[in-house]
């Protein structure tokens, strides 16, 4: 009489390859998690951090000028909100002046606006609210550009930008 596994042990059939086939895509996929942790593990997050950051001096480059009457060339630092509830009290700006206009640019909101010869303020892009104000430049000291934007008669941001970028 034979034994019970006999007939096993010559089965095999049309499955046995796909049952080959299945577990060698486990070992491969447990080759891949492997050596993905090793790479994550060698390459770790920066960690974020709720430090200040430093404080920068800048030094004012002498001004450019064409006549001696407008600024030219590009100024940047920090125009200030002079509205007491502002939601923001201050932000970069970048302002590029040349031929007798000027064009400043908010790079946290992406607003660009137009500063005409008269001073109206002209909004170029999406970002930029209100507008119907005007720009007041001073150049009184070499290197820096003090702005005042003023709407109805009433100054709202005002800032002094020095010579070139940071």
């Amino acid at each position: 009489m034979p034994d019970s596994f006999s007939d096993l042990r010559t089965a095999g059939g049309p499955n046995k390859p796909w049952v080959v086939g299945g577990v060698l895509a486990l070992v491969v996929a447990i080759i891949g998690v492997a050596l993905a942790a090793a790479y994550w593990s060698a390459h770790p997050a920066p960690e974020a951090s709720d430090e200040v950051p430093a404080t920068v001096t800048v030094t004012a480059q002498p001004q450019l000028r064409i006549d001696g009457s407008a600024p030219t060339g590009t100024y940047s630092g920090t125009l200030n909100s002079l509205e007491p509830d502002a939601k923001t009290r201050s932000w970069p700006a970048v302002a590029t002046f040349g031929g007798g206009t000027a064009s400043v640019t908010y790079p946290l909101t992406g607003c660009t606006a137009l500063i005409g010869e008269d001073g109206e303020a002209v909004p170029l892009t999406k970002g930029c609210h209100g507008g119907g104000g005007r720009w007041d430049v001073d150049t009184h000291e070499p290197g820096l550009v003090h702005l005042t934007y003023s709407e109805d008669g009433n100054a709202l941001v005002e800032g002094t930008l020095s010579a070139g970028l940071p």
